[in-house]
């Protein structure tokens, strides 16, 4: 069993994903395509160019974790370099402003080799990390707290990280009334978040490299031929293929729901910072109350069922606001009453979306494990590839969407229309939601439950001692 202990020094690490996940998902698009100006189409062709080399970076650092061995274990010598690239690169991303006068190719490339840079920086850490708490125990419903630690420390500091933007550094100015409108706010905030992330992978790499004496070292064959074999057992497991492409359909719709939100709080809704605030006390309320509940009802629902009720749980609370306010029943805006109101289906669509990720974490480790028995190897690293990448995908989709529907309805940066805030929020209310019917129907067929399972393992081990 893992100590308390361990798990809170593991779980210190997810806080450098929860903030890059927060400042992505919400501000990224909107700081460079509603505060400094880039054109939208081009902002989501820097974050579609991004991705596409996550497309390569996230395996091959899986192949290479996987197949590295050194007295600091297979996967500590990539998390403790890895804050070198995620804190200056972040920094970086955040920098320019209005007065800087940079073209717009400009404004791009900046976008693109700053925002790639900080996503090779958390695929060093992010692999290694996942794959390392996913063969640190092979138990079924040990993995299932190890990362509901983990998911909690992140969403935790992804609120955190809302908080102190909304709080202190976009704070209402006379020449800002709507203070997320500031350049140099970001600047501040990319500064702290990324000093933030910087100590937490180191803290979290150090803490836990006494574990590492205890893990498998790799053997076999590192030629090419073996290393495309062996990648095509992982990459053909069934239990991994449903799960991979599950959640990329979850990621597209997640994304989309939240890189649309900052901008519908603040033109269609007409909301201040301070009053965005009040929804981070939602999040992080949310966030307790998931963990508390994820363990408990995988023991009596089983993950693949858990992971059904959180996905159709988000369908139907998502159009909650649009409807209510055709229904003219909603708050006027630009009020707290308003607020309030919000909060009521966010409290679910954050519940089940937070239980959701903590189940579906734990989910790559008992697939490693069937990947073992059918090719006799370790491949956390190939497989939490994959769920680093759909974790990318989740605000790279999203703001790449996002960007593409800004620019159809030739969205203004500085005084939008009501047709086209009013445009978002369809598109937030009913075509995100129903794009969650998609992976509904594919986990359906996602059969790796706890009896499965201890099937494999009870395989493993005969196979082990003969």
């Amino acid at each position: 069993m893992l100590t308390n202990q361990f798990k809170f020094n593991y779980s210190i690490g997810g806080i450098a994903n929860g903030i890059k996940t927060d400042t992505f998902s919400f501000f990224l698009l909107f700081f460079y395509s509603r505060v400094i100006g880039l054109d939208p189409l081009l902002a989501s062709s820097a974050i579609a160019l991004a991705l596409l080399v996550d497309a390569f970076t996230d395996p091959l650092m899986g192949v290479i974790s996987d197949r590295t061995n050194t007295k600091y274990g297979r996967r500590h010598p990539f998390m403790f370099i890895s804050f070198i690239p995620i804190s200056i690169f972040y920094i970086l991303l955040f920098s320019p402003q209005s007065d800087w006068e940079l073209t717009q190719n400009q404004l791009f490339w900046w976008m693109f080799l700053c925002a790639t840079l900080t996503r090779v920086g958390m695929t060093l850490f992010d692999v290694p990390h996942r794959s390392f708490g996913a063969e640190v125990t092979k138990d079924y419903d040990e993995r299932i707290k190890l990362f509901s630690w983990r998911e909690l420390f992140a969403w935790v500091a992804g609120i955190t990280n809302a908080f102190l933007a909304y709080f202190i550094f976009f704070r209402s100015t006379p020449e800002y009334p709507l203070g997320q409108l500031n350049p140099q706010a970001y600047f501040s905030l990319a500064i702290t978040g990324g000093i933030i992330m910087a100590m937490a992978v180191l803290f979290s790499s150090l803490s836990t490299r006494h574990e590492i004496k205890k893990l498998s070292d790799w053997k076999g064959s590192n030629s090419l031929s073996e290393i495309f074999k062996e990648l095509l057992i992982a990459i053909s497991n069934k239990s991994f293929l449903l799960f991979f492409f599950g959640s990329l359909t979850l990621s597209i719709s997640w994304g989309l729901l939240n890189n649309l939100t900052l901008f519908i709080n603040t033109d269609f809704w007409g909301l201040k910072g301070s009053q965005i605030s009040i929804f981070l006390i939602v999040y992080l309320s949310t966030a307790f109350l998931a963990f508390a509940l994820t363990s408990k009802l995988v023991a009596i629902l089983d993950k693949r069922k858990l992971v059904l009720l959180c996905i159709f749980g988000v369908a139907i609370a998502s159009p909650f606001a649009l409807i209510t306010f055709n229904l003219g029943l909603t708050p006027d805006k630009g009020t707290t009453q308003l607020v309030l109101f919000l909060c009521i289906p966010l409290i679910f669509i954050s519940t089940f979306s937070i239980m959701g990720g903590m189940t579906r974490d734990s989910m790559i480790g008992d697939i490693a494990d069937e990947v073992e028995l059918q090719s006799g190897k370790r491949q956390e690293g190939v497989l939490y590839s994959a769920l680093s990448f759909v974790a990318k995908v989740n605000t790279a989709i999203g703001t790449i969407t996002g960007g593409l529907v800004l620019s159809y309805l030739n969205y203004s940066t500085d005084n939008p229309t009501y047709e086209q805030t009013y445009s978002l929020f369809f598109v937030q209310g009913v075509v995100g939601p129903a794009l969650l019917i998609v992976p509904i129907f594919i986990f359906y067929f996602y059969d790796l439950d706890r009896k499965k399972h201890s099937e494999v393992l009870i395989k493993i081990n005969k196979r082990v001692s003969s």
